[in-house]
């Protein structure tokens, strides 16, 4: 399988991880190939973002800490960098400042070849799993999921769940790093 289909792969409900409070306003939407909410109400009503370290989702404590926060680090530094050069990230939270959280809530690392796939807890990545067995070419798949809360009634104005693939250059067998996972990451910004 190509990582272009890997990259068509559509989100589907059993994704959700549990890691944000609401699923049920979520709608797929196609063309983005996530599951979204937008509240029309409180469109242009924000010109700021207070932005919260990314969170890795597991339910399983068992994660490589190293890698985990290292993949936490990088994801907050990028998006900060983002919000940035949009100027519009806020310090503290206040009148017209969203609360923008999000968090990496599951991981497979997935052949080449494979016709299906299991999204594995994401603390399985970050402990050092190894790809599956054999010598096939290696993709991450990683579930992606966020949510942005007006920072003063914490009302929610915008979540989404979202699939980000990656190639990298392991042969299944082999240990993933942190340097593997990035590209996945990249693609959710």
């Amino acid at each position: 399988m190509s990582l272009s289909a890997w990259g068509a792969r559509e989100v589907k409900p059993k994704d959700f991880s549990g890691w944000l409070e609401d699923y049920d306003s979520l709608v797929f939407n196609e063309d983005l190939n996530a599951f979204v909410f937008f509240n029309e109400d409180m469109r242009g009503k924000y010109d700021k973002v207070l932005l919260q370290s990314v969170t890795v989702y597991a339910r399983d404590a068992k994660t490589d800490r190293a890698i985990a926060n290292q993949a936490s680090d990088y994801l907050t530094a990028e998006v900060r960098k983002l919000f940035e050069e949009l100027d519009v990230l806020a310090v503290e939270p206040g009148p017209g400042v969203l609360r923008y959280h999000m968090a990496v809530t599951g991981v497979a690392a997935s052949k080449e070849e494979m016709k299906a796939h299991n999204v594995i807890p994401v603390s399985a990545l970050f402990r050092g799993a190894k790809a599956a067995t054999g010598n096939l070419d290696t993709f991450i798949d990683a579930m992606f999921e966020a949510e942005m809360v007006d920072s003063v009634t914490a009302d929610r104005a915008a979540a989404i769940v979202r699939r980000g693939v990656g190639a990298t250059d392991k042969k299944s067998g082999d240990e993933l790093t942190f340097e593997d996972v990035k590209p996945t990451l990249d693609a959710w910004l």
